[in-house]
């Protein structure tokens, strides 16, 4: 968990600066690379059994110790980001779930049954798993499909498997097959699977998904690893409480417009289409004209998402620099007292584009964020930018407990090649949050930043 505290006084919005681990605490806009509850080469195996009492199924991590977990990203070792973020995952986990922890590949090389559960499914204790995990030390080979039925032989029927791994079955199991055997054993059993930094040449993992009526989803580091993870584990949403689809001429009596310019927006054709009137963003200056406030809908109590679909004209790449362009979606009582998440063109001579949540409660700033384009390998930014204008994408506040997470979900593409559809920031822990759901857009420059919203809902989460 990340959060960065200061004065929002002297906090403006950007630009971020040079990126640090996500255990410090950077300067103004430093960047904090998201690897919550990410594993890269990580094999989770989640089985939801059902129980008599709450339906609440117990769950099996396994560990990838294959000897590609010592292969580097960012250069930490893949089995060093695997301990990490099964702690981070775990130092959330319900209490009311039964946990367990596998491993393969660590104690032997060449041997295809080198599979050992660790701990059997139980109430977690998070001390004893992190001492297991800290004496894997990767060596042997991958098992998958192997690992896959005995977890589900521990656990039981009726729930799902989450599958990460760092590579493809090296153990002769057809993982197609497999996946249509435990759809017809009857035990409604289903797979989900990411693959992180692996080409599915065969499409044996994605067979293994699909088969069982799960999803695969492919990562390329800690970040979109994150992101799969909370599509795939976190807790399934209600349906909507409330939705706005924009389907009229006018936003009506159900929101109110901070400071309005009606020259800057119009509902059309099933959007809201905004564009920059006056320089700045929602939560940066109590006069900022056309913040949208949804002032007719409401939070639930507890748990819940709030997700607004867009798309979004943020100018072109140029030699030297680009448009400072915005996209929000949040919680706005006023400029002390709101949270938003939004994607942030920067600018600047690299042209960095940024997934940011930042919180003021009081006056007082946290924020998380992470680079999803810009001056790292892989990334087409005017690419990018064309997608972000013709299929658009979702931006999401998601709160669970105390604990608030943005996320960016693309529609149908990705940042680069191989993925990640979603992406999404470290945690920020905030007591407590007030005010309407809101949308803005707009730029710290002199170019217009145009977003049309097609769609915002708010959702409770069980």
């Amino acid at each position: 968990m990340v959060n960065h505290h200061q004065d929002s006084a002297t906090a403006p919005l950007g630009p971020p600066g040079t990126s640090l681990s996500c255990s410090q605490l950077g300067q103004e806009g430093a960047s904090m690379t998201t690897r919550a509850g990410a594993a890269a080469g990580v094999l989770i195996a989640s089985l939801a059994t059902s129980t008599a009492a709450d339906g609440i199924g117990a769950t099996m991590l396994i560990l990838d110790g294959s000897g590609s977990m010592w292969g580097q990203i960012e250069d930490q070792t893949k089995i060093e980001i695997a301990r990490e973020s099964v702690g981070r995952m775990l130092a959330d986990w319900p209490e009311d779930r039964d946990v367990g922890l596998m491993a393969y590949g660590h104690r032997s090389e060449g041997d295809c049954d080198d599979i050992e559960t660790l701990m059997a499914p139980g109430p977690l204790d998070i001390r004893a798993a992190e001492a297991e995990m800290a004496d894997v030390s990767p060596r042997g080979k991958t098992p998958i499909g192997a690992s896959v039925r005995t977890a589900a032989e521990a656990v039981g029927p009726g729930g799902s498997v989450i599958v990460v791994t760092d590579g493809l079955e090296n153990c002769g199991a057809d993982l197609c097959e497999l996946g249509v055997d435990l759809a017809d054993d009857g035990a409604g059993l289903t797979a989900h699977v990411i693959g992180f930094d692996v080409a599915d040449t065969d499409g044996q993992l994605a067979c293994l998904a699909e088969t069982t009526g799960g999803r695969f989803l492919p990562a390329s580091d800690a970040a979109s690893l994150s992101g799969a993870l909370q599509e795939v584990s976190a807790p399934v949403p209600s349906e909507p409480l409330f939705v706005d689809e924009f389907e009229r001429d006018n936003l009506g009596d159900d929101w109110t417009v901070d400071h309005p310019n009606p020259s800057g927006f119009i509902l059309d054709d099933g959007a809201l289409i905004t564009m920059t009137v006056q320089p700045g963003y929602m939560g940066d200056a109590a006069d900022q004209p056309n913040i949208f406030r949804w002032t007719e809908a409401t939070f639930p109590e507890g748990d819940w998402d709030i997700s607004a679909d867009f798309t979004s004209r943020m100018g072109e790449v140029q030699s030297l620099g680009g448009r400072r362009a915005i996209v929000q979606v949040g919680r706005y009582r006023d400029v002390d007292n709101h949270i938003s998440v939004y994607v942030f063109r920067q600018g600047n001579s690299n042209d960095d584009l940024w997934l940011r949540l930042r919180a003021v409660s009081g006056g007082t700033e946290t924020r998380a964020e992470v680079e999803i384009a810009g001056d790292i390998r892989g990334y087409d930014l005017a690419q990018i930018l064309r997608d972000f204008e013709e299929k658009g994408a979702r931006l999401t506040i998601s709160k669970r407990g105390r604990d608030y997470v943005g996320r960016l979900e693309m529609d149908g593409w990705t940042m680069q090649e191989g993925g990640p559809e979603v992406i999404e920031t470290d945690p920020i822990q905030v007591l407590r949050t007030s005010g309407d759901p809101a949308l803005f857009a707009g730029t710290l420059g002199s170019e217009q930043t145009v977003a049309e919203f097609d769609r915002i809902e708010i959702t409770g989460v069980d």
